[in-house]
């Protein structure tokens, strides 16, 4: 991301970020109030103005379908929990302008990547850091006692419906 007069060209931020960080980022430039219902997204322009020590996301879960929990980072590892999904498959890319075959695949045990050196999630490190693992589980924990986890049957007391957001106009 580039702001002219606020962000330093050639700047790298490997910071966690995410679509969900544009609503308050964007009130938070712009001085309006944030919707009264409680969101997920943090504001994340302290890391846009290159603010030394800026850090306003310190973990990222991946939820996806209703309420599968099936991931959880802290921005240097990735551990991911037993689910099933859908893919596009590492080796068939799309022709032509349409998508490659779609295959169905399943991560049957906790796996751990070091997304620092393995972007791709290709290597499964999970025997070799015990500790990170434990580390995440952790923050995992945390998640599903506010939000809860289908996958794993826990209701969170925090778990919202999706909905529109409705922003008064001053």
């Amino acid at each position: 991301m580039y702001w002219k007069g606020v962000t330093q060209p050639g700047t790298v931020c490997n910071k966690l970020s995410s679509n969900i960080d544009l609503l308050p980022t964007i009130a938070e430039v712009t001085q309006s109030p944030l919707p009264s219902r409680k969101i997920d997204g943090v504001s994340t322009l302290s890391l846009i103005k290159g603010e030394k020590g800026a850090n306003p996301r310190k973990s990222f879960a991946y939820y996806f379908h209703k309420n599968d929990l099936e991931a959880v980072t802290d921005g240097m590892y990735k551990l991911v929990f037993p689910h099933k999904y859908v893919t596009y498959g590492a080796y068939e890319p799309g022709r032509d302008g349409q998508p490659g075959n779609l295959t169905n695949a399943e991560v049957r045990k906790p796996e751990l990547y070091d997304l620092r050196r393995d972007p791709g999630e290709r290597y499964d490190i999970f025997g070799q850091q015990p500790e990170v693992a434990a580390r995440l589980l952790k923050i995992a924990d945390e998640y599903r006692k506010e939000l809860g986890d289908n996958l794993t049957r826990v209701q969170g007391p925090e778990r919202r419906q999706p909905g529109k957001v409705k922003i008064e106009k001053k």
